[in-house]
């Protein structure tokens, strides 16, 4: 049974510490950004897209293993390994020489960051009935929208003054500072005695349980695509708005932070519905509108060049509305899998990253330096889980 949520009174320990350790994913995508430019010049070569693709891609590869583990071993243990990777894919990034060595030292890194995100949200869970998972998800997010808040306004200067390789050795102290507060404030969720004997065969097979549950996958989906959507923007930005708007490293740190600041709007208005309405009448009520807005973006930018602040607005619209739904999916998603909350949390964190994964290699793919061709895989993306929505439903 999910242990007694006292976040509605305080904000507890424990979700702030979970809210950092999630926070460690935006971090890492965001806070070198600002040097794409300096480190495809550096390397002599483009391509530094898929740097972020294969960060999303050992994100999706490590989820995998950490959901079981976390319900046999309970969810401290694989938190100290993947604290540890994740330092040292770090510091292989700061010192990686080529491009390659760069790529496959964000694989590491995210390999050892994944542990954090899927077994947060197994935390959550297993303190939480759907309603208040769903209220604290929210909560959860509103803390972690700082990350992209300060980690792209902190890399511009980081970049600017001291490099791109300071961004990851600043990336290695905090993965071994998270590690020693989780070692410190972290209470265990599983009980031995509700551990459950770990095989091969029997993780397939849960996970086969999961792909067969349409509802649970049907949810995924819809915060897979909304992910992805967010990715393929964040992914494509730095090379589209620096070239195409004329922004420095600095200025365009400051600009991505927004996009906290919209993750914060929609926890807040997440939280006031939920006050009134179930998280299914609000999924219900505003699902539609990422389509909408991406689709908006995508017309207009075909039928003029955009100013930046156009784009500003619409894409922190996209962003808003996306982050209203991921809290309610995550609940839904959730709710019904408390024994096995690891495995179901890993696999549905293992879906979104890899739609994003896919989002981010088609945006190294076809971008062409033009705002429209995010905006056509952002509007794909958000199309998709609207019809995932309508599977969810049928």
């Amino acid at each position: 049974m999910p242990q007694p949520s006292r976040f509605r009174r305080r904000l507890p320990g424990w979700l702030l510490l979970v809210a950092a350790m999630t926070a460690l994913g935006p971090i890492s995508i965001d806070m070198y950004l600002p040097g794409f430019p300096l480190i495809e010049a550096e390397f002599g070569q483009r391509g530094v897209e898929s740097t972020m693709a294969a960060y999303l891609l050992g994100l999706t590869v490590g989820q995998v293993f950490y959901g079981p583990l976390s319900d046999r071993f309970g969810r401290k243990p694989p938190l100290y390994v993947g604290f540890v990777l994740y330092a040292i894919g770090s510091l292989g990034c700061a010192l990686a020489s080529t491009m390659g060595t760069l790529t496959l030292m964000r694989v590491a890194q995210a390999l050892g960051g994944g542990a954090g995100m899927v077994i947060s949200r197994a935390i959550v869970r297993d303190r939480s009935d759907v309603a208040e998972a769903a209220r604290a998800f929210s909560t959860l997010l509103m803390i972690v929208a700082l990350g992209p808040v300060v980690a792209p306004a902190v890399g511009g200067v980081v970049v600017t003054f001291f490099g791109w390789r300071a961004t990851f050795l600043i990336q290695a102290v905090l993965g071994i500072a998270l590690m020693i507060a989780m070692h410190v404030v972290l209470t265990e969720t599983v009980e031995r005695s509700q551990a459950r004997t770990l095989s091969i065969v029997g993780v397939m097979r849960g996970y086969l349980r999961l792909l067969l549950d349409r509802r649970f996958i049907a949810y995924s989906l819809i915060g897979g695509f909304g992910m992805g959507a967010l990715f393929s923007y964040v992914t494509g930005a730095p090379t589209v708005l620096t070239q195409r708007y004329d922004l420095s490293p600095q200025q365009f740190g400051w600009l991505i932070a927004l996009n906290g600041f919209a993750f914060m709007t929609a926890s807040r208005l997440n939280i006031v519905a939920l006050r009134t309405m179930t998280p299914a009448a609000a999924l219900a009520r505003h699902v539609w509108t990422p389509t909408a807005l991406s689709a908006a973006l995508f017309v207009s930018s075909l039928l003029w060049p955009l100013p930046l602040w156009m784009v500003v607005v619409l894409q922190l619209s996209i962003f808003v509305s996306v982050g209203r739904l991921n809290p309610n999916v995550a609940a839904l998603a959730l709710a019904p899998h408390g024994q096995k909350a690891g495995a179901a949390s890993a696999l549905m964190g293992a879906i979104q990253s890899l739609i994003s994964t896919i989002a981010g290699f088609a945006v190294g793919l076809f971008n062409d330096g033009t705002v429209a061709t995010l905006a056509a895989v952002m509007m794909a993306g958000t199309a998709c889980g609207l019809a995932s929505y309508a599977a969810a439903r049928s």
